[in-house]
């Protein structure tokens, strides 16, 4: 969604977020580091990090919503540059309150104000002047949040299970063609296969995002090695995933060097996940196990599909509502298994 300046828009302060990040992160670091005590000073960096994130859970969504206003209804330039995010950030949050989905083409900006109130977007007057003093206390706490993840979280290099991958796929397909392959009756296989399908596919989607949310974890904020095969993924699907996340262009954006992987990240609300070296084995595994049921049930719905294509009571529309696919897509799969036969 462009950032279109509106022709009264307002001037907006733009802080500088990386020294006030880097100050913050130095204050505390420095008051933590006159604890002498080891363990007192661990206890005490634990209670302000859930300090911090309680904070956090409070000043970002009012960030966003001034952040929102701004960009919708008074529209000035770079936004994002005021908010201390990126562009991207930024988008998908104006997206999100103006209820688009991603595959919705980006509106004229002269229509963002109708979207807003049509979708109950606040209007805040007051936006320009609030938004740099809240991003600011945001991006404070983002540099305390850094100092204190360096003494919870040591930078450590983080060994990474790596799964056989092949052999969860091998053993998801098996499962999935044993059982199928039982039913005899092709209408009861075209719907137990097309069920199967379905909330496999589901939970794809549901795992593969907490997956991929603690394998960029993992990248930006530690020194995890091989976080690719860790998850199962292919190097240039990874180098997607992290292009995408930091709101790069899918291809050719220049990742950060290693220095930069971190602010690179907090700039794109990149989450840190405590856990993630621990919950992204058992993840991967679900996320693989589950891509390879949908992919091998799909492909027995649609065989099947063309197996009952043109019999008696059996027409289009009929498989259509059968599978759950619209029509259109359910009669490209089946010509495309005919023409393979």
């Amino acid at each position: 969604m462009p950032n279109t300046v509106a022709p009264d828009a307002p001037e907006l302060q733009r802080p500088d977020f990386e020294k006030i990040r880097q100050d913050a992160a130095d204050t505390l670091k420095a008051e933590l580091d006159a604890i002498p005590a080891l363990q007192e000073r661990r206890s005490r960096a634990h209670e302000i990090y859930r300090q911090i994130l309680d904070e956090l859970a409070i000043v970002r969504p009012e960030r966003d919503r001034l952040m929102v206003s701004l960009a919708v209804y008074q529209r000035p330039r770079a936004v994002h540059e005021a908010a201390g995010c990126t562009r991207d950030v930024q988008r998908r949050t104006v997206r999100s309150a103006l209820g688009l989905d991603d595959t919705t083409p980006a509106p004229p900006a002269r229509d963002w104000a109708d979207l807003g109130r049509a979708a109950d977007v606040p209007f805040i007057p007051e936006a320009a002047d609030k938004l740099p003093r809240v991003a600011t206390q945001h991006e404070a706490l983002i540099g305390r949040r850094r100092a204190v993840r360096a003494i919870l979280f040591p930078g450590d290099t983080i060994k990474l299970k790596r799964l056989d991958f092949k052999e969860i796929k091998d053993t998801a397909v098996t499962e999935v063609r044993s059982e199928l392959d039982k039913i005899k009756d092709a209408a009861t296989r075209l719907k137990e296969a097309s069920r199967i399908a379905r909330d496999a596919d589901a939970e794809h989607v549901v795992v593969a995002g907490e997956r991929d949310r603690c394998a960029l974890s993992l990248e930006f904020y530690t020194r995890a090695r091989a976080v690719d095969k860790a998850m199962g993924v292919a190097r240039n699907a990874f180098d997607e995933l992290r292009r995408v996340a930091l709101g790069l262009d899918r291809k050719t954006g220049r990742l950060p060097a290693e220095e930069e992987k971190q602010a690179a990240a907090e700039a794109a609300d990149i989450d840190f996940v405590e856990d993630a070296a621990d919950r992204l084995p058992d993840l991967a595994r679900k996320a693989a196990a589950a891509r390879s049921r949908h992919l091998t049930a799909a492909a027995i719905r649609n065989e099947t599909a063309a197996e009952l294509d043109g019999k008696p009571g059996w027409d289009m529309r009929k498989i259509a509502d059968e599978t759950g696919l619209h029509i259109d897509s359910i009669r490209a799969k089946i010509r495309a298994v005919q023409r393979r036969a």
